[in-house]
């Protein structure tokens, strides 16, 4: 099942990492051992997992079927019968007590396991329905899509983070985003690497260095970004990394 990897979530506290595959949920142990894997036949609403959120009383999967909440009281799956914007979902991101889920049709801000308020073109400045990734950077998130760049959510709304609209047009890579400090991360499809910075609400491409200009994933850990592509891994010091 450890192939066709979408995402790894890891929590230290429960000694659990969710790897997200093609072919399912795997859930490991602190010491990488694999203790259990989750798909259809075991209650997901579909075996290709594109997204996992550990909470504090379960996880929250998402598939391009819908959504599935795992919790003491068992497995209940949600899709757009139940008021989710489209049933494709790709990325996950908690919110306070809500959960926010982008998918191929916009986003939809769940409370608990009911799908509330909508975000999508046709009722809020969202630039391309489809969203493939959302991380948090305090009380607002930034929100990836797939051919209109990265968005910003707050407590009014959605707003671009570019004034120029050419600046602004680029897709992100399915969860390919990352916020370390000020500066927000992301993966592109053929540009290279995205540099947001938040105190000056600047961004820029940068592809120095990078054996491929399609970024896959990003992780960061004591002042070290690693870069994933399509033609290989890099690892460079975030102070490296030119704004």
């Amino acid at each position: 099942h450890a192939f066709c990897i979408n995402r790894i979530v890891g929590d230290s506290t429960r000694g659990v990492t969710a790897v997200a595959t093609a072919n399912g949920l795997i859930l490991f142990d602190a010491a990488a051992r694999a203790q259990q894997v989750l798909t259809h036949e075991q209650g997901l609403i579909a075996s290709h997992v594109t997204d996992v959120l550990l909470t504090p009383g379960g996880m929250t999967i998402a598939t391009p079927a819908g959504i599935t909440i795992v919790d003491d009281s068992g497995m209940r799956s949600l899709y757009a019968f139940h008021g989710l914007v489209n049933n494709h979902v790709y990325t996950l991101a908690a919110a306070g007590s809500k959960t926010l889920a982008g998918t191929l049709g916009g986003i939809s801000v769940l409370d608990g396991d009911r799908p509330g308020v909508r975000y999508t073109t046709a009722n809020s400045a969202l630039k391309h329905n489809w969203i493939t990734a959302i991380v948090n950077a305090g009380a607002e998130q930034f929100v990836g899509t797939y051919g209109g760049g990265i968005m910003r959510l707050t407590a009014n709304g959605l707003e671009s983070v570019e004034s120029d609209p050419n600046q602004a047009r680029f897709e992100v890579n399915p969860n390919a985003m990352l916020v370390v400090g000020d500066r927000v991360y992301a993966g592109t499809l053929g540009r290279g690497l995205y540099v947001y910075d938040r105190a000056n609400g600047r961004g820029r491409f940068t592809a120095a260095g990078l054996p491929s200009g399609n970024v896959t994933a990003l992780a960061a850990r004591d002042g070290v970004l690693y870069i994933g592509t399509d033609n290989g891994l890099v690892k460079v010091a975030q102070g490296d990394i030119a704004q």
